[in-house]
C-alpha cells in the first residue's frame, strides 16, 4: 500500500488551497470535494497527482492501489484546506523575510537561471510558488502554536523512552580520521613523506587536500563501519594510533591519506547523552498524535463534501 506523508505532499497541495477564491456562486460539478462551502476543483486535485507521479509517488500496480493512493491524497488535500481555512480564521500572516529566505534556499540548490524553468516544467509560474510557500508558512506557523508550542517533555519521559528503547543507543565502534585527498598520486606520495618527516597533517589537509573538509583540517569527524566508501572504511579502520599517515589510497574521489584522530569501541550510550536524540523521537511522536487530533477537531466541525466519482475517472 502506498502511503503519502504530509511532508512529500504539503507544499504540492497548498496551492489548491490558495489559488483560488471560493466560489459559491456556482455549482461544484467540477470539485472533488467542498469544506465549508469552498470546493477543490478537479484541475487542482490532477494537478497533485501529476505531482506525486513526477515525484515517483503515484504510479500504481492495480486499480485498488490506485483508488486507495487517491483516496489518501484527496484526504491530505482537504486537511491542508482546513488547516488554511483555520490559519486565516485567526489571522495568520506569513513572515515575509522568512518566505523569500524558504525560495532563495530552494533556487541556491539549482544552476543559475533554472529555477524558473523547472517550476515551469511542472506547470507553475515564479508567482505560483510563493504563494504556495506562503500558503505552508502560514500552516507551519498555525501547526506550530496549536502542537508543538504545546509538547510539553519531563525527565521522567525521557528515563521512560530510555529504559524502554535501550537496544537503541548502544553505539558499535567507531573512528575519528583526517584526510586529505588529491588529484594524483603523486601529490599524494610528495605529502606522505612532508607527513612522515615530522609536517602536520592538520595544516597540510587545509593547504593541500581537494575535500569539502580541508577548512577543518581534514577532519572527517566519528564514523561507523557501513557508512563510507569500502576503500576509505578498510583504510580507516586498520589505523593504529600514533601512525603519522596511512599509505596512499585510491577512490573514485580522488587520492586519500589517512591519519587516525581517536578509537571508540562498543558502547552503550547513557541517558544523558541520548537526551537530544530521546527528545527529538518524543517530539516527533507526540507531534504526529496531537497534530491528528487537531484536525480531526477541525473535520468534526467542518461541512465536508467528496465527489469520488470525479476521482475514478483520473487514471
Amino acid at each position: 500500500m502506498t502511503v503519502i506523508p504530509r511532508t512529500a505532499v504539503s507544499i504540492v497541495l497548498l496551492f489548491a488551497a490558495c489559488s483560488r477564491p471560493a466560489q459559491n456562486d456556482r455549482p461544484h460539478a467540477d470539485a472533488v470535494a467542498v469544506i465549508n462551502a469552498d470546493p477543490i476543483p478537479l484541475a487542482d486535485f490532477q494537478f497533485a497527482l501529476d505531482e506525486l507521479r513526477r515525484a515517483g509517488k503515484g504510479y500504481f500496480a492495480n486499480k485498488e492501489e490506485a483508488d486507495r493512493v487517491k483516496r489518501d491524497l484527496l484526504e491530505r488535500m482537504i486537511d491542508d484546506r482546513l488547516l488554511l481555512q483555520e490559519a486565516r480564521r485567526r489571522k495568520i500572516v506569513p513572515d515575509p523575510k522568512l518566505a523569500e529566505a524558504s525560495i532563495r534556499s530552494l533556487q541556491q540548490g539549482y544552476p543559475e537561471g533554472t529555477f524558473e524553468k523547472e517550476l515551469e516544467s511542472s506547470g507553475r509560474t515564479l508567482e505560483r510558488f510563493r504563494r504556495d510557500t506562503d500558503a505552508t508558512l502560514i500552516i507551519f506557523q498555525l501547526l506550530k502554536q496549536e502542537v508543538i508550542d504545546r509538547i510539553a517533555i519531563s525527565r521522567d519521559d525521557i528515563e521512560k523512552y530510555f529504559q524502554e528503547h535501550r537496544d537503541q543507543f548502544v553505539r558499535p565502534e567507531e573512528v575519528r580520521v583526517r584526510q586529505i585527498v588529491t588529484r594524483t598520486r603523486e601529490e599524494a606520495e610528495q605529502l606522505r613523506k612532508q607527513i612522515q618527516n615530522g609536517d602536520s597533517f592538520e595544516d597540510l589537509a587545509r593547504k593541500n587536500s581537494i575535500a569539502p573538509e580541508a577548512t577543518q583540517g581534514g577532519d572527517l569527524g566519528y564514523f561507523p563501519r557501513g557508512r563510507m566508501p569500502a576503500a576509505i572504511e578498510s583504510a580507516a579502520f586498520e589505523l593504529w594510533p600514533g601512525t603519522r599517515s596511512s599509505k596512499v589510497i585510491e577512490s573514485p574521489y580522488g587520492f586519500h591519506l589517512f591519519q587516525l584522530v581517536d578509537r571508540r569501541p562498543p558502547r552503550a550510550l547513557s541517558v544523558e547523552e541520548a537526551r537530544v536524540e530521546i527528545e527529538r523521537a518524543l517530539l516527533d511522536q507526540r507531534g504526529q498524535e496531537s497534530e491528528r487530533f487537531f484536525i480531526r477537531s477541525l473535520r468534526e466541525q467542518a461541512a465536508i463534501e467528496r465527489n469520488l466519482k470525479l476521482i475514478d475517472r483520473i487514471h
